[in-house]
């Protein structure tokens, strides 16, 4: 008898997702990791007055994310927008802000401006050295994000290159190592979210516009793309609760003091 009644709570936890998440207070968020570092900020605070909420983040890419949203992870996390086949899984998909794509390079370039079309060549290989551009007579050193990465795909949508990256561009796999590398190399270029620059690299303008969280609210700076949370048909109450805080005024305050633009 006491094995059947185990057999029986063993099977209403697996259909609960009890053992996919642990406890009903954790919650397992996992996705692009332009999203990640505002996803950590925002698990901070609000694990800080819920001490029975746990929220687990891996920082995988939007590919993961989107596919394991409501599988392996309570919340997807997706920094490009999703297709026809991924809706139509059953996903519930919620963009909780807006992110500009900075374009970067070493604080040493003289470089700080480029034209829609200067990138794009450059990312192509039609431009391989500086000073086809205004810089220094060296060999451009591309950066670029590995392929199913979402700031890869919005990246190359908005400049206009898809699947026409030069061959041997060096294919980072983070955020922060495409900032380690632009940082350590004069003559590389790279992309990241406008909200993750430090002062180890300088943003570009692009077209003459500067690369700012107004300038991205305004529409001018055209390099942007959404940051979005994934739920699936099977959402857990406290996966609920954690989306419903990020989109009330507590949430988007940190959303907007992080320097990111609300949907």
């Amino acid at each position: 008898m006491k094995i059947k009644i185990i057999a029986v709570l063993l099977g209403i936890m697996v259909l609960t997702g009890a053992f996919a998440g642990g406890s009903s207070d954790t919650i397992e968020v996992g996705g692009s990791t332009s999203v990640t570092p505002l996803m950590e900020v925002l698990k901070a605070e609000y694990e800080k007055s819920r001490s029975n909420v746990k929220i687990n983040i891996s920082g995988t890419g939007s590919g993961d994310g989107i596919t394991n949203a409501g599988v392996t992870y309570h919340i997807g996390m997706s920094s490009r927008d999703l297709t026809a086949s991924e809706l139509g899984r059953g996903l519930n998909a919620v963009t909780i802000a807006i992110d500009g794509i900075a374009v970067i390079v070493n604080r040493n370039n003289a470089v700080s401006n480029l034209t829609i079309q200067q990138i794009r060549d450059i990312y192509t290989g039609a431009v391989t050295n500086w000073s086809q551009v205004g810089g220094r007579n060296a060999t451009i050193a591309v950066v670029s994000r590995e392929e199913g990465s979402g700031t890869r795909g919005a990246f190359e949508e908005i400049i206009g290159f898809q699947g026409r990256l030069l061959s041997n561009a060096n294919q980072l796999t983070s955020t922060g190592a495409i900032l380690a590398n632009v940082a350590s190399n004069q003559d590389a270029i790279g992309y990241i979210s406008l909200g993750s620059v430090t002062d180890t690299v300088k943003a570009l303008s692009v077209g003459g516009v500067a690369a700012t969280a107004a300038n991205v609210s305004r529409g001018t700076y055209r390099v942007a793309r959404p940051f979005i949370v994934l739920t699936g048909r099977n959402v857990t109450s406290a996966a609920t609760a954690f989306i419903d805080w990020i989109r009330s005024p507590a949430g988007q305050a940190i959303i907007t003091n992080r320097g990111y633009i609300l949907p």
